[in-house]
C-alpha cells in the first residue's frame, strides 16, 4: 500500500510547485517579522538610553563652561550654541563628562556677548541642556 502511494505521488507533479511557493513565502515573511521586531526593539533601546542622559549646565564664565551629568551613563557633549537678539554662533565640541561628575571645559576662542544670552548644549544622543547668563 505504501508503494502504491509512494509511486502515485512520484507521477504526479501537480502541486510542488505550490508548495515550494508557500514554503518561500512564509520564509520571507519570518524574515520580514524579524527585523522589524529588532528594528524596533534598537530604536526601543536608544530612546531609553536618550531618556536616561541629564546634562546640565552649572557655570558660564568666559572661556570656560561648567556642566554636571545627573545621568546613569557617560554623556558626550558634541556641539555649543550661543544665541541672543544679535548674536548667534555655533561650537564643535568634544567633552565627555562621567555619570555624576562635574567637568569644566576651556574654550579660550569661546566668545561670550556683552548682552543677555542662552548657551545651548547638544549631546551626542540628541538632547539639550539651556542656561540663561544675564548680564548686571
Amino acid at each position: 500500500m505504501l508503494e502504491a502511494i509512494t509511486k502515485l505521488l512520484r507521477r504526479d507533479k501537480r502541486g510542488v510547485s505550490n508548495v515550494i511557493v508557500v514554503m518561500l513565502s512564509l520564509i520571507l515573511i519570518v524574515i520580514i517579522v524579524a527585523n522589524v521586531v529588532l528594528l524596533s526593539y534598537q530604536m526601543n533601546q536608544f530612546d531609553w538610553e536618550r531618556a536616561q542622559e541629564k546634562i546640565e549646565i552649572v557655570d558660564v564664565q568666559t572661556g570656560n563652561f561648567t556642566f554636571s551629568n545627573e545621568g546613569p551613563s557617560t554623556v558626550h557633549i558634541v556641539s555649543l550654541w550661543i544665541v541672543n537678539s544679535t548674536y548667534h554662533k555655533h561650537y564643535d565640541a568634544d567633552l565627555f563628562v562621567n555619570s555624576g561628575e562635574n567637568s569644566t571645559y576651556v574654550r579660550t576662542d569661546v566668545a561670550l556677548p556683552a548682552q543677555d544670552f542662552l548657551l545651548k548644549v547638544v549631546t551626542e544622543k540628541g538632547n539639550l541642556a539651556v542656561y540663561m547668563k544675564r548680564w548686571g
